[in-house]
């Protein structure tokens, strides 16, 4: 059961006479540590204890310094010591060290940190796996290009699951996320750091980080002793989440994880409120959709109005994610399809947002596509071409007017934005029109919008 919990106020009483006391034989190692002495007397843990509580059973032995080991692990990342191990050497041989964590006395043991970062993480502890080596295997991506994801659909199957409520949170972070959350994420918007939360502009990217263990493994085979360098038996690694991935800035492969982070982007701090580690090769989109969701669940009280992405976001499934939350997108355009332009883009776009043809005709609405997020128009003559004044410049087996048409006479225009069933025909006049190309036989013209108001039924009903 959780033990005695010394509060913030009763800590930096504790430290000030401590440190006072340490100041004639160790003034020069107070004066080294200065910086992570005015780090952790800043560091408010009181809002942890509820975060924790549920971690330990409501019966037993009482546990012993709990806040300080927290102190002792935001310590042990200032000192850029990863191993509880030499760390503990370094708190034992330093009583300046143990005094700024908080211990009185007697300091824990290399177990103890073990158990704690057990109890923290709510899953199994990474074992080693036996398996053959993975291959990048995929083709490499272009110069600028992101790495697609390995099951095409995946993003609108799962934005599916998360309007319905149906996505569970399984990932064994989530201790940490209210950690985050509860000591810091919540002070800093106290403070203003963060911005308006009423009126909050979030962004999110991954960020690729190798890992340590080897991508090739370690052998358990013979096969080297016999003039076999480059066998296929089972090998044994060391880290069993890291696979490949494609470093799209560097344009490299790496082997390891991707950290997805979100972060607030109404302020100049770009402090992080977000954090998720997820494997090197999946997609940033997918990542997006889990993230989403529980981005929402962690702060109900905030709320995010803007939501600033890369062009690995730019999926028609992502828009509707964020619309039902009301949340405007900023993403940039995939420019997968950029340099395959067909046509010079003859049409127009009148006052009233209708587009006008070659003939100087306006066409008309021919209702939206709710699948693809696509409204469509169609020649006011597709049934009788021969009253069409450009009828000459029909494409064969065509039923509009237009040679840039499709055979059905369908202009499909590509949304930004896709709020198109809340515009109808309204949209922004100035300069409209930025890019024309042909796929599949239909003319598709991206438009800029303007911002739409979209009224929401609520997030998962």
């Amino acid at each position: 059961m959780l033990g005695h919990w010394r509060n913030h106020g009763e800590y930096q009483t504790w430290l000030r006479s401590k440190l006072i006391s340490l100041i004639p034989m160790h003034e020069p190692e107070i004066r080294f540590y200065g910086p992570i002495v005015e780090k952790l007397y800043r560091l408010n843990l009181d809002p942890l204890k509820e975060v924790i509580v549920p971690l330990y059973s409501p019966i037993g032995r009482p546990t012993q310094n709990q806040p300080e080991l927290f102190r002792a692990l935001v310590v042990m990342v200032h000192c850029k010591t990863q191993d509880p191990t030499k760390f503990v050497d370094l708190l034992r041989s330093s009583p300046v060290l143990s005094a700024i964590c908080g211990f009185d006395g007697q300091t824990p043991g290399v177990g103890t940190f073990y158990d704690l970062l057990a109890r923290l993480w709510l899953a199994d502890a990474p074992q080693k796996e036996i398996r053959t080596p993975q291959s990048k295997g995929r083709k490499r991506p272009k110069s600028g290009d992101k790495l697609k994801p390995k099951h095409p659909g995946i993003v609108k199957k799962l934005v599916d699951k998360a309007l319905q409520g149906r996505l569970i949170e399984k990932r064994p972070e989530r201790i940490l996320q209210k950690i985050l959350k509860e000591c810091a994420v919540i002070p800093s918007s106290k403070l203003g750091l963060l911005g308006n939360p009423d009126n909050l502009a979030i962004s999110g990217d991954g960020s690729p980080i190798l890992t340590g263990a080897s991508p090739y493994g370690k052998r358990l085979c013979q096969c080297h002793t016999q003039g076999i360098y480059r066998c296929k038996c089972k090998r044994s690694f060391t880290d069993p989440a890291a696979n490949w991935g494609w470093d799209s800035y560097h344009e490299q492969w790496f082997y390891g994880h991707t950290l997805y982070s979100i972060t607030s982007a109404d302020s100049p701090n770009d402090l992080p409120i977000f954090l998720r580690l997820v494997q090197g090769s999946r997609h940033d989109s997918v990542t997006f959709v889990f993230s989403w969701v529980e981005l929402l669940n962690l702060y109900p009280k905030f709320k995010f109005t803007k939501a600033l992405l890369d062009s690995a976001h730019d999926v028609y499934d992502i828009y509707r994610l964020l619309r039902e939350n009301q949340t405007e997108p900023f993403i940039d355009l995939n420019g997968r399809n950029k340099g395959h332009s067909t046509y010079s883009g003859p049409l127009t776009v009148n006052d009233n947002g209708v587009p006008i043809c070659i003939a100087n005709l306006p066409m008309i609405h021919w209702g939206f596509n709710n699948n693809r997020c696509r409204i469509k128009w169609r020649c006011p003559h597709y049934k009788d071409t021969s009253q069409c004044p450009n009828s000459r410049n029909v494409l064969p087996r065509a039923m509009a007017v237009l040679s840039t048409l499709s055979p059905n006479g369908i202009c499909v225009f590509l949304l930004q934005l896709p709020v198109a069933q809340q515009l109808g025909r309204k949209f922004m006049h100035e300069e409209p029109l930025l890019s024309v190309h042909s796929r599949e036989s239909l003319l598709t013209i991206k438009l800029s919008m303007p911002e739409v108001g979209v009224k929401s039924a609520g997030f998962g009903k």
